[in-house]
């Protein structure tokens, strides 16, 4: 069977117990469990303590980092040498002095995959260090392809280099039943968009509002619900609103809801709206989408695929809320209930963690040979 070690080298230094980390990460790592029998899986992490331990059936072995751009662990790397892996997969591009040591302390013999989190390139030596890293990978994981290219433009990944498409989250999140999710979050009315995320530029949803507010016109009888965590644009916002009767009508400022209501939400809506300039996966997305709530996002790399080029929701493009506007009034007279049902389907065949393990089991299989051990 093939060995893989899952390597995080950010230090967790604010968990204090394993279980901790295994319950606020496990987007990131609930695909282990759909490996048994087909990978020999391990989790190699950092934190403030050092423990080994098995969590759903999965060894994590956790060593004291501390976060700084020249640490290195050898206690970490020694272990690792010792577990012979097949493959390393390494979180994150922003590690390079930890990749360069991981590979020369630890021999060539297994391969080398890094993972995107969203991360952009660095600029001057940390930069130039990055390609050294990147250099010795055998291949890399990213959402989309897409989200590769401006590490292709600053020359720190190869242009031929290996790239996979592979989803670093997903969600366990299901659907509940419409109406009693209506009664719970106190949503009405018949037609229902929900936006989640923080008030600050990149998430844009001034854009998403005055988008909006175009298909308010013709559909009077729509709603918003803003659900957010921080606030940095909030004043601009509300100050759009009051400029506005019907605006200020229809967008609900909801706040802060704990992940537990989150499923709520997702099921009592019709429609998940997205502002997003940028992101490295799209954790809502997923989420909205695993409840059957239909995706009206931008037209960024990483939403282009979890929504399969449009084929499971609708794209515009980013900043424009003309097109937003526009988009929004297409939806009008369609079958929502058949297109959430489609949507539902779509997650569950090609974005769950079933189908991260799969894509893992494929990928490691193509880069070893598994008849070796």
């Amino acid at each position: 069977m093939i060995k893989v070690v899952d390597l995080i080298y950010h230090s967790h230094l604010n968990y204090s117990k394993p279980a901790d980390v295994l319950e606020n990460h496990a987007p990131a790592l609930s695909f282990a469990s759909y490996l048994k029998d087909k990978l020999d899986f391990t989790f190699v992490k950092h934190a403030g303590f050092e423990q080994h331990v098995i969590m759903d059936d999965t060894p994590y072995y956790f060593f004291k980092g501390d976060n700084k751009f020249w640490s290195v662990s050898l206690k970490t790397h020694r272990f690792i040498k010792k577990l012979n892996p097949d493959v390393i997969m390494v979180q994150g591009l922003v590690f390079p002095v930890q990749v360069m040591f991981l590979r020369l302390f630890c021999s060539k013999k297994f391969k080398l995959i890094i993972q995107h989190h969203g991360e952009l390139p660095s600029k001057g030596i940390k930069g130039r260090l990055e390609k050294i890293a990147c250099s010795m990978a055998d291949a890399f994981f990213f959402t989309s392809n897409g989200n590769a290219d401006i590490w292709k433009q600053k020359n720190i990944i190869a242009a031929n280099a290996k790239i996979y498409e592979v989803l670093e989250a997903s969600t366990s999140f299901k659907p509940i039943d419409k109406q009693a999710s209506k009664i719970h979050t106190g949503i009405t009315g018949d037609c229902n968009l929900l936006w989640v995320g923080h008030l600050n530029a990149n998430k844009d949803p001034l854009t998403v509002i005055n988008g909006f507010e175009q298909y308010l016109a013709i559909n009077p009888e729509a709603k918003l619900y803003m659900i957010y965590q921080s606030d940095t644009l909030l004043a601009d916002i509300k100050q759009k609103l009051a400029s506005n009767a019907a605006l200020s009508n229809a967008v609900i400022l909801v706040g802060k809801i704990t992940n537990a209501d989150m499923p709520y939400w997702f099921s009592a809506a019709d429609f998940y709206i997205s502002g997003s300039h940028k992101e490295g996966s799209g954790y809502a997305l997923l989420e909205a989408m695993a409840c059957g709530c239909i995706p009206v996002v931008t037209n960024i790399p990483s939403y282009q695929k979890i929504t399969a080029n449009a084929e499971y929701g609708f794209l515009y493009p980013a900043g424009d809320a003309n097109a937003l506007g526009n988009t929004l009034k297409a939806t009008i007279g369609m079958n929502r209930q058949k297109l959430s049902a489609t949507v539902l389907a779509h997650f569950e065949q090609s974005l769950s963690f079933k189908t991260i393990a799969d894509d893992l089991v494929r990928i490691c299989g193509e880069m070893t040979d598994t008849n070796h051990r």
